[in-house]
């Protein structure tokens, strides 16, 4: 059975093996309160449909995905079946939170950018970083952790890098929080071609 995905951290997720890879987020943002993960797998193509823009991508599992490619990727007629396609996805990393006003209703904004990476074969970053007004569900000194319930109900927890930027957070707080995460994809071609 194929799954069907956008271009974000599901790839990685999809395709990846259970918890392979992962290692402690070292980005330099001057504001980091959390640290992410980094995850990084190797998927095939397995087939190409040009119309939609669409890659059917075989994991190292065996696993299929159907991953939806933005018009965004420029190059996206110079990938070819068999090509390799390796994704590193950086997790979210919480980089500020504050306080909002307890009127402040419950909403977010997202920034979406894209670099592309010169070369033979198709590469680029893309990168989205989320100001969002959230609801604090839950606070954790000792990991140090925060869950937090977005407007659409969905909640996140962050590892807090210093324990101290909780302090005197409570749940239904509403916070100003700005957290980021990126994809990095790269065609290779298969060794031997």
């Amino acid at each position: 059975m194929l799954k069907r995905i956008a271009l974000t951290a599901l790839l990685a997720a999809a395709l990846a093996a259970p918890a392979a890879g992962q290692e402690k987020g070292k980005d330099a943002g001057t504001r980091k309160v959390a640290e992410g993960s980094s995850t990084s797998i190797t998927a095939t193509v397995e087939a190409i449909d040009t119309q939609r823009r669409e890659l059917t991508l075989k994991g190292p599992g065996g696993n299929l995905v159907v991953m939806e490619v933005p018009p965004e990727v420029k190059r996206f007629n110079e990938i070819k079946v068999g090509d390799h396609l390796t994704v590193q996805y950086k997790e979210a990393i919480l980089v500020d939170l504050h306080k909002a006003d307890s009127g402040a209703k419950l909403g977010m904004t997202e920034e979406i950018g894209g670099e592309r990476k010169p070369g033979a074969k198709p590469a680029g970053v893309l990168t989205r970083r989320l100001n969002a007004t959230v609801e604090v569900v839950s606070t954790d000194t000792k990991a140090p952790s925060i869950t937090i319930k977005e407007a659409n109900g969905n909640t996140h927890s962050f590892r807090v890098r210093d324990g101290k930027k909780l302090e005197g957070v409570n749940p239904g707080d509403k916070l100003a929080i700005t957290y980021e995460e990126a994809v990095a994809v790269k065609v290779t071609s298969p060794e031997g071609k």
